[in-house]
């Protein structure tokens, strides 16, 4: 068909439409967020529906309609399966894919945003490093990829690179001597978080989960993040509260 084209990305949500239809969400390198109907794939005779799912990871031929595409077929490159039979990992992957939904818009470039999704289900997958570590990690990365990343290096209200320990989510980062007194939230952090927070911030996407923490640490960057993103984010998402319920 001469208008199909081929959408690279990963499946962010898969809902039923219909009898027999789902309809899909997909992140693209090529296109930002979209939406894709995929007519019949819940037919016994379909062989889309193992490759329509959520987490799914390929390249998806469609044809653009008025207001979304229609899917024709899927070149699938990961499924991550052994997201879906876990239960701890399988909440946190629909976490991560929920945000990310949040954070993208049609039409805009995503090839960060998507390399870091794939990064971080890839790292919930090996199960190397403990799932609320990832989700840390996975929350300052999207902000800072967003344009509005934790300030670890430079002091978010003059800019200093002489910083404290002093960590204020209403100013956005760890405050330096001088402006310390300024905070509107003091929060005392160790030296290990800050280090950690500045390599998460520095760290390229391919060595993003490349290191480990403490427990006591661990306790902080959670702390850490869910006060940042209870200023910067104005949303509940509904997948944090199972999250929650298996703590």
């Amino acid at each position: 068909m001469k208008d199909e084209i081929v959408l690279n990305g990963i499946v962010l949500s898969s809902g039923l439409q219909g009898e027999y239809d789902r309809r899909l969400v997909i992140l693209t390198r090529e296109q930002g967020k979209v939406t894709a109907f995929a007519k019949g794939v819940r037919r016994p005779s379909s062989q889309l529906i193992s490759k329509t799912q959520l987490f799914v990871m390929g390249a998806f031929t469609v044809y653009p309609g008025r207001n979304a595409y229609t899917l024709i077929n899927v070149d699938a490159k990961e499924y991550f399966h052994e997201l879906t039979f876990d239960m701890s990992k399988y909440c946190y992957g629909s976490y991560f894919c929920e945000m990310m939904s949040y954070f993208t818009r049609e039409g805009d470039r995503s090839a960060d945003y998507l390399n870091l999704l794939f990064v971080s289900l890839n790292a919930l997958k090996k199960g190397l490093l403990p799932v609320k570590l990832i989700r840390c990690v996975y929350e300052l990365k999207i902000m800072d990829i967003f344009g509005q990343g934790l300030q670890s290096f430079h002091c978010p209200v003059c800019g200093s690179d002489k910083l404290t320990r002093i960590f204020d989510p209403l100013s956005g980062g760890i405050l330096c001597e001088n402006c310390r007194s300024k905070a509107k939230k003091s929060i005392h952090i160790s030296e290990d978080a800050r280090y950690v927070l500045q390599y998460i911030n520095g760290a390229t996407l391919g060595n993003l989960y490349n290191f480990t923490v403490s427990d006591s640490v661990l306790e902080e960057l959670m702390m850490i993040t869910k006060e940042f993103l209870a200023v910067y984010v104005d949303r509940k998402f509904n997948s944090v509260e199972i999250i929650e319920s298996l703590s």
